[in-house]
């Protein structure tokens, strides 16, 4: 049984497997290693009682890694980034904003913007 990982932010973009990396706080997933497969669900936590978890599809981890979260920031390397993440429509800055702002995180200042670390975790759908 693989581990499962809840997908409830991007659902559309991973039933369409347009997503390919997700980033995480960096204290979560630390032992998940490439090789390692994925199984991702639409919601993985709160259900209502009997209720069971939609699997949406298997991946395969290629890559996982701690890196700034204002890397994505940066123009070159966050335009592509945004898009693995599943939200072509949006841009860099939006996306650290949202990634801020749904996972609870509120830097109080640039310097603590700056040291957010996130662990990045990239993936490839069951087919390959």
């Amino acid at each position: 049984m693989t581990r499962r990982m809840s997908c409830s932010l991007t659902l559309d973009a991973v039933r369409e497997r347009r997503k390919t990396v997700t980033r995480r706080h960096v204290d979560t997933w630390s032992t998940l290693r490439p090789g390692e497969r994925l199984t991702l669900v639409e919601k993985g936590m709160g259900l209502p009682k009997g209720a069971k978890q939609v699997i949406i599809d298997v991946v395969t981890i290629v890559d996982v890694r701690v890196e700034p979260l204002q890397l994505v920031a940066d123009t070159e390397y966050g335009w592509a980034e945004v898009a693995r993440e599943g939200f072509a429509d949006m841009g860099p800055f939006e996306f650290v904003e949202f990634w801020l702002d749904s996972h609870g995180v509120n830097p109080r200042n640039f310097d603590e913007f700056m040291a957010l670390q996130v662990r990045r975790i990239e993936w490839v759908y069951g087919d390959g």
